[in-house]
């Protein structure tokens, strides 16, 4: 089963952006070295983020990305359904001619469960703000 590391990316870059972007823009090139990863990956994500209203960027030289709002007004909520395209949980969908009575019926009764944990992922993560992760690093690792 495939998963994502966008989310978890997400978190690293606007952490990175709360902590250097009060000096200004930060690149994408910058972010990337950061992250481990190609400037484009980032330059992608980042779209993302700021359609979300997330990020800003600036062009030119001496462009980037800086945050929209305060890291403190950012919740782990809003980045997951900013970069996270599909559900918690993904559904497999046995054919409707299925023959065994437990294909027919299991998705429907699987389905109101995965619905209540999806919806208490994002009432969990809504309770944290970007502020808090920002605000737990140790000193040493963003001198």
């Amino acid at each position: 089963m495939l998963s994502s590391s966008r989310f978890v990316v997400a978190v690293h870059v606007l952490s990175l952006l709360a902590h250097y972007g009060k000096k200004g823009p930060v690149c994408s090139a910058t972010i990337a070295k950061s992250v481990d990863t190609n400037p484009v990956v980032i330059r992608r994500l980042m779209s993302q983020l700021e359609a979300a209203r997330l990020v800003t960027s600036a062009s030119g030289r001496t462009g980037g990305f800086l945050l929209a709002r305060t890291a403190s007004d950012i919740s782990l909520a809003d980045i997951y359904q900013a970069v996270e395209d599909e559900q918690v949980f993904r559904m497999h969908k046995p054919g409707e001619d299925a023959e065994c009575d437990f294909a027919k019926s299991i998705m429907r009764t699987l389905k109101p469960k995965l619905a209540d944990a999806s919806k208490a992922m994002t009432v969990a993560l809504g309770t944290t703000r970007l502020g808090d992760i920002v605000d737990s690093y140790p000193a040493a690792a963003v001198a």
